[in-house]
C-alpha cells in the first residue's frame, strides 16, 4: 500500500519517511568557503505551508536537472533536522535534507499556486514589525543605486540600493551580495 501524502506543517524529526506534494517556490546555489556548492529550496504545499530543503554537495548533480522553480513534485525520504539557520527562509521549525534515498517525481499539482508570494510591505520593515531573521518577499522599485563594488580577489560583487514602496512612500536600503 502506498504511503499517504502528508502536510508540510506536520513534518518533524520523529521520522525520515515523509511523503509530500509540493511546489518549488525558490531555489538557489550556495558556494561554501571551500568552493563546494549545495542547493537550497523553499517548498510550498497546497495549504501554503513552506519548508526549506537542502541538497548537499555530493547530490547536487543528481537532483539539479530534475528540480525547477515553479515545478511541482511528489517527494519522499529525507533527513529531517532543526531549522537552525541564522537567516531562515520559512518559519517551519525543521528543514529537509536530501539524501541518497530521496525520491522526487515531477507531477502536475494544480492545487498549489505557481506564483505564491508571502509579501510584507516595506512599511512593516521600516516600523520593525517583522521577524528579523526571516527572509521575506517584498515588492518595490529600485529608486537609487548607492554603491556597486567588485572584490578583485574573488570576483564577488556587492550592490547597495534603495527600494521604495510607492503606495506607502516607505524606503529600505538593501545590500545584494554575489
Amino acid at each position: 500500500m502506498a504511503r499517504p501524502i502528508e502536510a508540510v506543517k506536520d513534518i518533524n524529526d520523529s521520522k525520515d519517511l515523509w511523503k509530500i506534494a509540493v511546489r518549488c517556490k525558490h531555489m538557489w546555489t550556495v558556494t561554501s568557503s571551500s568552493n563546494k556548492q549545495h542547493l537550497e529550496l523553499i517548498l510550498v504545499d497546497s495549504n501554503l505551508d513552506m519548508i526549506q530543503a537542502i541538497v548537499p554537495p555530493p547530490l547536487v548533480s543528481r537532483y539539479l536537472a530534475e528540480l525547477a522553480i515553479g515545478g511541482s513534485y511528489i517527494m519522499q525520504n529525507f533527513k529531517v533536522s532543526n531549522n537552525d539557520f541564522s537567516f531562515k527562509s520559512s518559519t517551519h521549525g525543521f528543514k529537509l535534507v536530501f539524501c541518497g534515498s530521496t525520491f522526487i517525481r515531477k507531477t502536475e499539482l494544480p492545487d498549489i499556486p505557481v506564483n505564491f508570494l508571502n509579501i510584507i510591505g516595506l512599511d512593516t520593515i521600516v516600523d520593525e514589525k517583522f521577524q528579523s531573521n526571516l527572509l521575506v518577499d517584498v515588492v518595490g522599485g529600485v529608486t537609487e543605486i548607492v554603491q556597486t563594488q567588485i572584490n578583485a580577489d574573488n570576483n564577488k560583487s556587492k550592490a547597495v540600493f534603495i527600494i521604495t514602496d510607492m503606495s506607502s512612500k516607505s524606503f529600505v536600503q538593501c545590500t545584494l551580495w554575489g
